[in-house]
């Protein structure tokens, strides 16, 4: 930054203009923390310092989440809304023209309106100055500064709530600091005219109207901005003359003072606050407590604090701020306020000074009390409540989430929908599988939740992914999709009907002859209603433009039937609307020139209520008349952004006479009329030889913009005015199901304990106790496992909770409780995890270590890495082996443990411990374990010893247990001695011959779960295998469950991110599962857990096939969609067919598969490739298919070929390809087919043979738009198809190479990623 510094000063004004833009990029970092001190509901100016600049800012209620490059912000407006001016105390050797050129680019001047309200004046004379009994440490600067709080930190003797700190630092206002600029801090300039600026040589000074201080109403205007959008409360002037400067204490407070029903006073830190330089001066709330204020207090105030001379008011300092004062705040001002060195002697640049004169000086406070309309004006929202503040609570982004939050809100405060989706049957639903379940217990955790409520579970009865989750979605398509759900698991409930009760409404689309009397018209209903943006100011201008009549004359005459070529007028007309109105503003359009979509930012009002009636038609029955069509806004949903980036929230009114509020993503709060319309409506494009000079020190600056909004409504809901008591009546109690509110209050209680017992685990400690029973049947490591992490451990450890306070001593009173044991009759050894992190017995319990507590015990034994685990011991009983006593140990004594390796058994016997001395020979003890395991007296042994779980080491029987380095607590396993030829023959029979052999199939064993590939294809299975095992060894375990041939089984890669199928696995026959399973868990973490199971396994895929892994080479692969009886009934099929065949080789593989037996009536088929939507190829049954279906975003498609099409009229027929798109008309999705035109045939009946080769419901048809597309030009040209009585085989209506389109929203789940806007959304639940 010191190089752009250096930088700033050179001739060239383009490099002085990219320094600039750096400098302000990394202040704005500087600044984001203390932007979001600012309020959502309201502006505020301040400023701060970035080394040599002072920077001024004003910000307002803006959109925080999108914003534009940081590049251009500098030349246009911030994305706050506001402006930010930088205000440069330049250093002396400064050029003048540098500074008019900085200041031209970004200084923004706005004149504020005067205070008209007349202020109370309250003037004090000190003479004694106050006591230090208040004092504190705090900080303060000179120059313009950034308001801070005294002190992060509060010294004793701070009063409650203080928040005294040291804050944004800046340069003290030293001599020729700023040669020819008045101070920025001075008196806020926004409210008197700005000054004019004269050269004189090296100096430019200001020419402004003095005033005086003491003239409050003058010194208000000038020194007190105001804000048309903040209402004021009240106004007051207090001054504080002291008489005594030198004599204050080095933390003073003024007398009290009045302002808006709460006491103020000046804090004042005449020798600076944790600064030896500068003055400290802060407004705050004085003695809250003292004062009675209750708990929940907070006032919102402008202010400026004014440092003046006490013979000539008129001469005279100012800072300037705003804040919310609160328990947590009680103080702000400024740390740097005024060079203490400067106080008494004037500035020869500025004019101003000195302002101590014969040790008298006078501190001034011009306060605005402003009223916090929303309750959140200037809220920082650190530990803000939603539910507590607002009575609702907000969902928390999964991370792209935003448009589904805000939907779902919308369609919770709409209660009708919440009482539909309740009714809903769901009793013996799963909530990740079940969309209405799901959705049921995202309402209910709306109703009653006190935390942002999570959306995993509902996204995952989608059947979406985490790459789901960060994939952004259109609002109004999301919301048609999961309307097209639940409709349909309403069906037979008591819910049915309810979607098309509140959403639907019917419009009908005519062409109406003008000379006589004929009319064609069609209606269909309709769920939302998609308006225009472009060329329409307003709402009811949409309106309009939707229902606007086109003329049919000259060569566009209409054909009537019966009357040949007539004048007509086609339009719209709305037939009803529905007690709920969606209306999409249409924000986003196609540029064809760009191929991309782009925004339409354009300003659009939108009233509060309106009135439909001119745009409804007119009925005879008198009925109609009874409920006009008045509609009342209860919602709009906000898209701020362009079309790449952009984030969704929703301002909803949910109470007939309620207040509005913002829900966005996990906050809620309430917000003012203007910021549901008037931030909304978007903006006007800027004619940029009208733009205004910039403005400095606006509190927010909404009318004189350079740059567009970005921020504006997308989708608006009105309620019928007439079915508001109806539609938003009150969801009880009684509307929600039994066993929702059952499931719902034994998940929450379960949650609680779990959080209370981790609370009370920070008050208590586990204390795990084994003995040797625990180990006897224990196949695995050590002699038990113990998860610190997780606290658990082996089901046969007794665990005990003990206070940490207590002493060892308590814990063995509770053991000899549990084990109902006599004292002396047992011992207690600590347990420690040793360095290679195997678990071993330690050391015996003494005298001195039972008086420590049970921290103590929990720390030796636990590892450095969890050190809260369990506390553990291990206790030593009396047994046979000693004569039913415990031995006496001795320092040569070892304590160790036995295992013992039945190898026909393959398993793992735990055999007690034994008592050695460190000088006795090993094969000493082989008697014993002889007759331990019950072998035969002349059997030979191998022992060894369990060092960790990959290293077992044999043990020379002849050397002695220290010269093995043997030590109490050490685990000895040992079996049946084998030679090689023994070994050989019993691997041949079992999987292990030896102890080291049998430890590692352990160390390798690992749970993987196999799914099929495609759904219902075969089970699913988890198997415990080893890691090491190879292809044809896996495979071969999988068949024996899946009663397979393990040579027909594939495996597939599953992706690591979206857990979906990937690629298939090459067969190789060393290929290990660790290979196949990259994910695999490592050893180590089945080492540490309890269960296998409990950690959660990887999956692969597998496929079951027609032929063995190893004709592959000479066949491959080939996905083949059949489609039978419609093209919506589309089934995906996998055959193999030689790499060299032909189109016929498919068809005999789908025979094979009996996946054509259904078309055995007419068995003509047809085999073509499409690539993205679109037939690229049709093949004959001899074509070679080496190529086919490798192209990305092929798709191979057989079907049988429709009779139509076999006994069409070949000369006047024609074939004609159909295509699907969504919005976009050269991105196509679906299904392309080709269809039969018949010639003579009407519109309306082709529509209908298109509606059953499609086998698209009714319903869904109802919104589908067709057109022809013309593709002779490159980028095709829409040609819409509106009447239905045209003709499309007459001349010229479709070109040879032309397409049928039809526009209809892609819900496959093979959506083409087209951006953020157009990416499908499918719902599979």
């Amino acid at each position: 930054m010191q190089a752009a510094y250096q930088l700033m000063w050179k001739k060239e004004k383009t490099v002085r203009i990219v320094c600039i833009v750096l400098i302000r990029c990394v202040y704005h970092v500087r600044e984001r923390e203390r932007e979001e001190r600012s309020a959502r509901h309201g502006g505020g100016v301040g400023q701060t310092t970035f080394g040599q600049f002072t920077f001024s800012f004003s910000h307002t209620n803006t959109e925080r989440k999108n914003k534009p490059s940081l590049l251009s912000f500098p030349l246009y407006n911030s994305w706050h809304s506001g402006v930010y001016h930088p205000s440069p105390t330049f250093p002396l050797h400064s050029p003048q023209k540098t500074f008019k050129t900085f200041s031209n680019i970004f200084t923004k001047r706005n004149p504020l309106r005067p205070a008209t309200a007349t202020p109370n004046t309250l003037t004090v004379s000190t003479d004694n100055p106050p006591s230090a009994a208040n004092l504190s440490d705090t900080t303060v600067q000179g120059t313009p500064v950034t308001p801070s709080p005294p002190s992060s930190v509060p010294s004793p003797d701070d009063t409650p709530g203080s928040n005294a700190s040291e804050g944004s630092e800046m340069e003290p206002d030293r001599d020729n600091s700023r040669k020819n600029v008045e101070a920025e801090s001075d008196a806020v300039p926004a409210a008197r005219e700005t000054p004019c600026i004269t050269t004189e040589g090296d100096n430019t000074k200001k020419r402004e109207t003095k005033f005086s201080v003491m003239d409050q109403n003058t010194a208000i205007g000038h020194l007190l901005s105001e804000h048309s959008d903040i209402e004021t409360e009240d106004i007051q002037v207090f001054h504080w003359h002291i008489t005594d400067w030198k004599g204050l204490a080095s933390r003073t407070n003024s007398p009290e003072f009045q302002a808006g029903g709460y006491p103020w006073r000046i804090l004042l830190f005449p020798r600076g606050n944790n600064i030896h330089d500068s003055v400290s001066v802060y407004l705050e709330v004085a003695d809250p407590a003292k004062n009675n204020l209750s708990d929940g207090w907070h006032v919102c105030a402008h202010f400026s604090l004014v440092l003046s001379n006490p013979n000539d008011p008129t001469n005279y300092f100012a800072n300037h701020a705003h804040h919310r004062f609160s328990n947590e705040e009680i103080d702000w001002g400024f740390t740097r306020f005024y060079d203490i060195k400067s106080l008494s002697r004037s500035n020869s640049n500025t004019g101003r000074g000195p302002f101590l004169v014969d040790n008298k000086v006078v501190i001034s406070v011009f306060i605005r009390v402003v009223k916090d309309e929303t309750g959140v004006l200037w809220h920082s929202f650190v530990n803000y409540n939603s539910r507590k503040e607002t009575g609702y609570v907000g969902i928390r982004n999964q991370g792209a989430t935003c448009y589904m939050n805000s939907m779902l809100q919308s369609l919770y405060c709409t209660n009708s929908f919440r009482k539909a989706v309740y009714q809903i049957p769901t009793d013996n639903d799963s909530p990740t599988e079940s969309v209405s379940l799901a959705l049921q217990r995202c309402f209910y955790n709306i109703q009653y939740s006190d935390e942002p409520i999570d959306t995993t579970e509902l996204t995952k009865s989608f059947g979406w992914d985490i790459a789901d989750a960060f994939r952004q979605h259109d609002v109004q398509e999301f919301n048609r999709v999961l309307q097209d759900n639940l409709e349909e698991k309403m069906k037979g409930t008591p819910a049915d009907g309810a979607i098309s009760k509140l959403f639907l409404g019917r419009m009908k689309s005519y062409i109406k002859c003008i000379n006589v009397d004929y009319e064609s018209s069609r209606v269909e209903d309709y769920y939302d209603i998609q308006l225009n943006v472009k060329g329409c100011k307003t709402l009811e201008e949409s309106f309009k433009d939707y229902v606007t009549i086109e003329t049919l004359e000259g060569e566009n005459k209409y054909m009537a039937e019966g009357h040949g070529l007539q004048d007509a007028k086609k339009g719209v007309i709305f037939e009803s609307f529905p007690p709920v109105l969606h209306l999409q503003l249409k924000r986003f359009e196609y540029d064809f020139m760009h191929d991309a979509m782009v925004k339409v930012n354009d300003r659009q009002e939108f009233p509060e209520e309106i009135n439909l009636d001119a745009f409804c038609e007119k009925k005879d029955d008198a009925e109609s008349n009874n409920d006009p069509n008045d509609y009342v806004l209860h919602g709009v949903l906000v898209h701020s952004g362009d079309e790449g980036t952009a984030h969704y929230y929703a301002l909803l009114k949910p109470e007939k006479d309620g207040n509005w509020f913002r829900f966005d993503d996990d906050q809620v709060i309430r917000v003012t009329r203007k910021e549901v319309f008037e931030d909304n409506f978007g903006s006007n494009p800027v004619d940029a030889t009208k733009v205004s000079p910039p403005l400095s020190n606006s509190v927010r600056n909404n009318n004189a913009r350079t740059m567009k909004r970005f921020t504006n409504a997308y989708m608006l809901v009105y309620i019928r005015k007439s079915k508001l008591d109806e539609v938003l009546g009150p969801v009880v109690d009684d509307d929600i199901p039994n066993h929702l509110k059952r499931r719902v209050t034994e998940e929450r209680a379960r949650s609680e304990k779990q959080k209370k017992d981790q609370e009370e685990m920070q008050l208590h400690v586990k204390v795990a106790v084994i003995t040797d029973s625990v180990f006897k049947d224990r196949q695995e490591f050590d002699l038990a496992v113990f998860d610190d992490k997780n606290l658990d451990a082996t089901s046969e450890a007794a665990i005990f909770k003990i206070s940490k306070n207590d002493k060892v001593i308590a814990l063995k009173q509770s053991i000899m409780q549990h084990y109902n044991l006599q004292p002396g009759k047992f011992r207690l050894w600590t347990i420690v995890v040793r360095a290679n992190k195997t678990v071993r017995i330690d050391k015996l319990l003494s005298a001195p270590d039972e008086k420590q507590n049970l921290e103590w015990l929990r720390g030796i034994s636990c590892s450095s890495m969890l050190p809260n685990g369990f506390a553990k011991l291990y206790l030593e009983l009396p047994d046979s082996s000693t004569g039913n006593k415990l031995p006496n140990i001795k320092s040569d004594t070892l304590m160790v443990f036995l295992k013992y390796f039945d190898i026909k058994k393959q398993k793992i016997f735990g055999m007690g411990r034994i008592y050695v001395k460190s000088g006795e020979k090993i094969g000493d003890v082989v008697p014993t374990l002889r007759e331990r395991a019950g072998l035969p007296k002349e059997s030979s042994l191998a022992l060894y010893e369990e060092v960790k779980p990959t290293v077992f080491d044999y043990m020379n029987l002849k050397a002695t247990f220290q010269q093995s380095e043997i030590k109490t607590g050490d685990i000895i396993c040992y079996q049946l001695e084998l030679s090689t030829e023994e070994a050989k023959d019993i691997r041949a029979r079992v999987p292990y011959a030896t102890v080291r052999e049998y430890f590692t199939g352990i160390y390798n064993r690992v749970v993987v779960r196999f799914k099929p590939k495609a759904d219902k294809r075969g089970p699913e299975v988890s198997l415990t295998i080893d890691r090491r095992s190879t292809y044809s060894a896996v495979a071969k375990e999988l068949a024996k469950e899946l009663d397979a041939d393990p040579q027909k089984i594939l495996f597939i890669s599953a992706n690591l991110i979206t857990k979906q199928p990937k690629d298939p696995l090459p067969f190789s026959p060393r290929m290990t599962l660790e290979t196949m399973v990259p994910s695999l868990p490592l050893p180590g973490e089945y080492l540490q857990s309890v269960h296998l199971e409990s950690i959660p396994p990887p999956f692969i895929y597998y496929e079951i096939l027609d032929v063995n892994l190893a004709d592959l080479e000479s066949k491959r692969s080939l996905k083949v969609n059949v489609l039978y009886p419609t093209l919506r009934d589309e089934t995906t099929v996998s055959v193999f067919v030689p790499r060299a065949g032909v189109a016929d080789d498919i068809i005999q593989a789908l025979n094979a598969k009996g996946k054509l037996s259904k078309m055995a009536d007419n068995p003509t088929t047809r085999v073509y490739e499409a690539v993205d939507g679109k037939i690229t190829k049709i093949l004959s049954p001899d074509q070679p298919i080496s190529g086919l279906g490798i192209k990305f975003g092929s798709v191979v498609y057989v079907e049988q070929i429709p009779k139509e099409e076999q006994t069409m009229d070949e000369e006047n027929d024609r074939i004609v390809q159909v295509v699907s798109y969504h919005k976009v008309p050269n991105r196509f999705h679906g299904v392309p087919f080709l269809f039969v035109l018949k010639k003579g045939e009407l519109f309306s009946t082709t529509r209908k043979r298109l509606q059953e080769r499609t086998g698209i419901s009714n319903k869904e048809w109802q919104k589908v738009k067709f057109v022809i597309l013309k593709t002779d030009h490159g980028n095709p040209e829409i040609v819409p198809i509106e009447q239905d009585d045209c003709c499309l085989t007459k001349p010229g209506m479709i070109g040879a190479e032309d397409l049928i389109g039809l526009d209809r929203v892609d819900k496959s789940s093979r959506s083409r990623s087209l951006g953020s806007m157009f990416e499908g959304i499918v719902i599979r639940g």
